[in-house]
């Protein structure tokens, strides 16, 4: 409880100067709103919120999962196939260091306004992370590990599916909990740039209309989110890796 009371005193501290600053007669609110009004907005636009909330999340949810799959399949052939290693491993090193909303200029010319645009950004900016975590997570195996199974006569299936991708779980879940908070921000500039729903798009609303009080109000809405996917995806490591225990 203690803690719990300390995590929230920071919080309260800072809602409370946000507020005091928003009343101050020099602070117009149209600049600044007060976070009081930022609420009453909330729940003044929560219908449009929560439409835009779930397109956000359908295309998060996506790239993430096509990414995790991608990243997942091609890191244990890399980290298991020296050959396979060679040849992915220096392409992903020269595109893993662009950002991945760089390509969302040319994704936008190949796929015009529609959803492939921020799902596709959002599978390149999961993809990298967990593919080299996952190959780093297979090189950091043991190999007497294997080497013992493969004497008992182990198949490569079962050696995969039982040993190897338990093993290298660990790596894989820090890829992918570092790049899920990644992935909202990257959809949400997609949107913003490239299609005319979302969170990004109710973003750039509020910029066109100066309407100060919705783009907070966006943004303490994806400050949940990111903490709720957070939450989520620690909550899944943990029940995963319980054998580590």
């Amino acid at each position: 409880m203690d803690r719990r009371l300390n995590s929230l005193l920071p919080i309260v501290f800072f809602l409370i100067i946000w507020e005091f600053v928003g009343r101050l007669p020099t602070v117009p609110e149209y600049l600044f709103p007060p976070f009081s009004s930022v609420v009453v907005k909330l729940f003044a636009v929560k219908g449009l919120l929560l439409k835009n909330i779930f397109f956000t999340l359908f295309r998060v949810a996506m790239g993430l999962i096509f990414g995790a799959i991608s990243g997942i399949a091609l890191g244990l052939l890399a980290g298991i196939n020296k050959k396979a290693n060679q040849f992915m491993t220096p392409i992903v090193s020269i595109i893993y260091p662009i950002p991945s909303i760089g390509w969302i200029p040319v994704l936008m010319i190949w796929f015009g306004i529609s959803n492939s645009v921020p799902i596709i950004a959002i599978f390149i900016c999961s993809f990298f992370p967990i593919f080299l975590n996952t190959v780093r997570g297979v090189k950091d195996i043991d190999q007497s590990v294997i080497y013992a199974a493969k004497t008992m006569g182990t198949s490569k299936a079962c050696l995969i599916r039982k040993i190897i991708l338990p093993l290298a779980l660990p790596n894989i879940f820090t890829g992918f909990r570092l790049e899920s908070g990644m992935a909202l921000r990257t959809g949400v500039v997609a949107e913003m740039l490239a299609i005319p729903s979302g969170l990004g798009y109710l973003l750039m609303k509020g910029q066109s209309l100066i309407d100060t009080q919705l783009i907070f109000a966006v943004l303490i809405v994806m400050g949940i989110i990111s903490l709720i996917i957070d939450y989520a995806a620690r909550t899944v490591e943990v029940k995963f890796l319980a054998w580590k225990d």
